[in-house]
């Protein structure tokens, strides 16, 4: 049961940072939206919605958040000017490591 806590911390942490990120952004800044930032916003609306599920459906929302951090790390690594490695650990990295506790955490529960 505590691996299963441990990837809704990490995957909860994670999107909530990134949903704070984006609204602080929405609010601060008067830019016009571009591209990159429909496509941001969409995968943080993603990544938060993969979240829920995950805490509902573990296996399911596993796959769901694994797809995501793949999603994440690609955006980060053309999205990135410099040090594309970081960007893609830092974007895609948590949840890559929720979406793998998460099937875990759920085959355990299932397994005799």
């Amino acid at each position: 049961m505590w691996l299963r806590w441990i990837a809704r911390g990490i995957g909860s942490l994670v999107a909530g940072f990134w949903l704070f990120i984006a609204v602080v952004s929405a609010i601060g800044e008067c830019d016009p939206w571009t591209l990159k930032s429909a496509i941001m916003a969409g995968l943080i609306v993603a990544s938060t919605l993969g979240v829920l599920l995950a805490w509902r459906r573990a296996g399911a929302g596993g796959i769901a958040l694994l797809a995501i951090a793949v999603l994440h790390s690609v955006f980060a690594l053309f999205a990135a000017g410099h040090h594309r490695g970081l960007a893609v650990l830092i974007a895609g990295g948590p949840f890559f490591v929720s979406s793998a506790l998460f099937p875990v955490s759920w085959w355990r529960t299932r397994a005799p």
